[in-house]
């Protein structure tokens, strides 16, 4: 099965704020050399991308309650020809309703689309579709192009697709929310205004704290702008998508160890993002893997299927010669079974 989670730690990792400060400028660095980021960020209408967005976003209504953090954090937006839609990965439950939301995508209306339901058109003609094996029960995210349908993996089966529901993709990015802190902060506003003309003494109490406080910025603002403004840039840039974009061509250039190329080079591999597994995925190896900004410094992990299969933990990462594998949040061990099939990005 795909991996439920991803890794918060590395073998090698610091704290989260040094990851943060040197993710900056090797993100920049990583960017100029990917295969993908050039077309990735197409100004073009029929592009996809950062710079690729040809109208502003849909106002979004009667949308899911109460996500997680967790969750949030991990939503990507989708900018399409006719509706706007936001992927949650996970299902999570409104405690203070009792209503339960799905795993899936959820247009600028609220209304539900599950990954069988749905597939998206790219700018190349291919789409992106999630399968379900009839033969085995094997799921599959993967590209398909009209008159051609992928494999299962599992037991060779063509998968078939008919989906209900087709939308043509304009942009791919992370949810920001910044609607629903629009939102929040209209609201409160209201309620200032409203305490101000009814009980006075609240309002000339919050002028006075709100002075305060603007005074005690003002005395950290230089020392505290760099950190921030850092902080800011990082997060806007260090998705994997927009990073590497959805596909990366690999050379080998020694046994097993592979470095990011152009689709113009004589590549000897080639992965997709796995928009469900939220993690790019090579179909030869049946392995998983994701460029963790989280840590420092940043480094490729890997859920080889064979090797962490259904488990919770398992992620795994190479260094030098040797391979270390994930047994719990904070710790990691060398792993001894064989790694003669296992490869790496360097």
């Amino acid at each position: 099965m795909p991996p439920s989670r991803r890794s918060s730690s590395s073998r090698s990792s610091r704290s989260r704020s040094s990851s943060r400060s040197r993710s900056r400028s090797s993100s920049s660095r990583r960017r100029s050399s990917s295969s993908h980021s050039s077309s990735y960020r197409r100004s073009s209408g029929g592009g996809y991308g950062r710079s690729s967005v040809t109208s502003a976003r849909r106002v979004r209504s009667n949308q899911p309650s109460k996500v997680p953090a967790h969750i949030r954090s991990k939503a990507v937006f989708m900018q399409c020809r006719n509706h706007d839609y936001i992927f949650y990965n996970e299902p999570w439950t409104d405690e203070k309703t009792g209503v339960f939301y799905q795993k899936g995508y959820y247009d600028e209306n609220g209304k539900y689309y599950d990954a069988d339901s749905i597939a998206f058109k790219k700018p190349d003609g291919s789409y992106e579709a999630h399968y379900l094996c009839d033969f085995c029960g094997t799921e599959l995210e993967a590209n398909w192009k009209e008159g051609f349908y992928p494999t299962c993996k599992n037991c060779g089966a063509e998968m078939n697709k008919t989906p209900v529901y087709i939308d043509e993709i304009v942009h791919i990015g992370a949810d920001s929310g910044q609607r629903n802190a629009s939102a929040n902060l209209v609201k409160i506003l209201l309620l200032v205004v409203f305490f101000s003309m009814i009980v006075p003494v609240i309002a000339t109490v919050l002028i006075t704290f709100i002075m305060i406080k603007s005074t005690h910025i003002d005395e950290n603002y230089d020392r505290n702008y760099d950190e921030t403004y850092q902080t800011v840039q990082v997060e806007e840039t260090e998705t994997n998508l927009q990073i590497y974009g959805d596909e990366i061509y690999l050379d080998e250039v020694s046994p097993n160890t592979y470095s990011i190329c152009t689709q113009q080079d004589d590549y000897e591999k080639h992965i997709t993002w796995d928009y469900g597994a939220q993690s790019y995925y090579d179909y030869d190896s049946d392995c998983y893997l994701w460029y963790n900004t989280d840590v420092s410094p940043n480094l490729w992990q890997y859920w080889y299927e064979d090797i962490a299969g259904s488990n919770y933990y398992g992620w795994m990462e190479c260094e030098g010669n040797d391979w270390y594998i994930e047994v719990s949040d904070t710790q990691w061990e060398k792993y001894e079974g064989d790694t003669s099939g296992l490869w790496h990005i360097e």
